[in-house]
């Protein structure tokens, strides 16, 4: 029999969720390229997390309003909720995203 796989604890997929950001944000400051942004493993590794990672993502968005990350919870949660015209708008792109999570009755 195959052990059951282990689910992190809320405090250490916390942890595990900062850590990340922290390391992509740090290796792709420099770049300009979104494609090459989200491209990042640290950034890959988020989308793994799937939605356990929601709750951290959406507290770093209110604190960061990093709209790079944008990508991520489209890939998590399969949702578009920012409108064409405000792609590129990183700001504005957070604001529609923490929106959008609010009126799902998300909490952070």
């Amino acid at each position: 029999m195959s052990p059951a796989p282990i689910t992190p604890t809320r405090e250490g997929l916390e942890q595990r969720v900062q850590s990340l950001l922290h390391n992509w944000r740090a290796e792709t400051a420099h770049l300009s390229s979104s494609t090459r942004i989200t491209a990042h493993p640290a950034y890959q590794e988020l989308i793994a997390l799937g939605s356990p990672a929601l709750p951290a993502l959406f507290r770093d968005l209110e604190q960061t309003h990093d709209g790079h990350l944008a990508k991520a919870l489209t890939a998590i949660t399969g949702a578009h909720p920012v409108s064409p015209e405000d792609r590129g708008q990183i700001r504005r792109i957070a604001e529609t995203w923490l929106h959008w999570a609010r009126e799902q009755g998300l909490r952070w």
